[in-house]
């Protein structure tokens, strides 16, 4: 009897892409009718790569799971949402502990569609063994969807500990590869972030025993289908119950808010939030500024592009590449055109799109000067700017798959 050396290759390629973390469950064959886009699925329910976690995941996990929450929002005695959020401060006032915690605005929405808390909106939060707090609102902002939810204890409880990205990678063709890390570095206020970095989404269940959930994935640079272009991606999947819940680096450390999409895992950078609050704090209200382009990171571009701006700019290494212009934009006004790169910004040398952000801020309704360079020209620009504030009208929405029914040919048991 002859065999086929095909089926012997078929067999060794399926057994090398086998996570080596792997165990065997027990599977049902269908065909099946699951329900998804439900707040009652878990992260491992369907997601098979989210049930064989690496230990190195587990720990990381661990090591954030004591500030992870779940909370459900309820009106009229009905819960209106169900998510997951981060306790990121606890401050001791006269022996009584007032706790911070970040999430997602959506849990104090009334509907998907509008813009508008519930009068009788009431808030439960758990936290990591399963003790009930009420919540009550400090802020929100339906823009960048992200709102931050007081709690009262007796007793200290324990904090994420937070960590700016930075994501600026040099596009200098004698940086020696691997020379740069692109994870946190001893003593260092800021984890650099590059794609293909592991991440990991973390959420808590709202239901008892209130299980922590995680799911690896790695940073994409590919683009969400969301309105707000502050948004990064991650390739994980987790599930509606996560949404608000923490994106953390290998150490643990918070470096995003995460949002829900059938696909992947759009989160907001920690520095977005840090903005939104301090400004909050500062001033009582969100700054929302508005320039209307949509950017990436100059090392994204093409690598015939890179190369003629080394060509000609042999000196920038880093910027921010504009690529799109919206018709009666503030850029469009100032003369940004599709394809340009900013290098500078109110005298400050830019060298990423979070950077860029940080520096517009707190300049809405001011104007600024900005540098760019232009393929077809020979020499930097200069150009003036003003940032606007986001109109209503312009405000970020954030649809929601709806729950649905579909069929599977098989399902393996957790």
């Amino acid at each position: 009897m002859e065999v086929d050396p095909r089926d012997h290759c078929d067999k060794e390629e399926k057994i090398a892409s086998i996570s080596p973390w792997k165990r065997k469950r027990p599977e049902s064959r269908g065909p099946y009718k699951i329900t998804v886009h439900s707040f009652w699925e878990k992260f491992d329910d369907y997601t098979y790569a989210n049930m064989d976690l690496d230990i190195d995941t587990k720990k990381t996990a661990l090591k954030a799971s004591p500030s992870v929450v779940s909370v459900v929002s309820l009106t009229g005695g009905n819960a209106l949402f169900m998510g997951s959020g981060t306790i990121i401060d606890c401050e001791n006032v006269n022996g009584t502990y007032f706790s911070t915690i970040l999430t997602s605005a959506s849990l104090l929405r009334s509907s998907a569609e509008l813009e508008a808390v519930p009068e009788d909106i009431k808030i439960d939060v758990y936290i990591s063994d399963g003790k009930l707090f009420e919540g009550r609102v400090f802020a929100y902002d339906f823009h960048f969807n992200i709102a931050f939810i007081k709690i009262e204890s007796n007793a200290t409880l324990p904090t994420a500990s937070l960590r700016l990205l930075e994501d600026s990678i040099s596009i200098d063709p004698n940086d020696i590869p691997g020379s740069d890390s692109f994870q946190l570095r001893p003593l260092s206020n800021v984890s650099k972030l590059c794609p293909g970095d592991i991440v990991v989404a973390v959420g808590r269940f709202f239901d008892a025993p209130y299980n922590l959930m995680a799911a690896r994935g790695q940073f994409s640079l590919d683009c969400c289908k969301f309105d707000c272009k502050e948004l990064f991606r991650a390739n994980c999947k987790i599930s509606k119950c996560g949404i608000g819940g923490p994106l953390i680096n290998h150490y643990g450390e918070v470096i995003g808010v995460n949002f829900y999409d059938s696909l992947c895992t759009p989160f907001l950078p920690i520095n977005i939030v840090s903005n939104c609050l301090e400004h909050f704090k500062k001033y009582g209200n969100f700054c929302r500024p508005w320039l209307g382009m949509e950017m990436t990171n100059l090392y994204a571009a093409s690598v015939d592009k890179l190369e003629r701006i080394i060509q000609k700019f042999p000196n920038i290494v880093k910027g921010v590449l504009v690529e799109k212009v919206i018709k009666e934009s503030p850029a469009e006004h100032a003369g940004i055109c599709q394809g340009d790169v900013i290098v500078r910004c109110s005298e400050n040398f830019v060298q990423s799109i979070l950077e860029f952000y940080g520096i517009i801020w707190d300049k809405v309704g001011k104007s600024m000067e900005v540098v760019v360079i232009r393929e077809r020209s020979d020499a930097l620009l200069n150009l003036t700017m003003v940032v606007e504030e986001t109109s209503a009208d312009k405000f970020n929405r954030w649809p929601l798959p709806k729950r649905s029914m579909v069929s599977v040919g098989r399902i393996r048991r957790r």
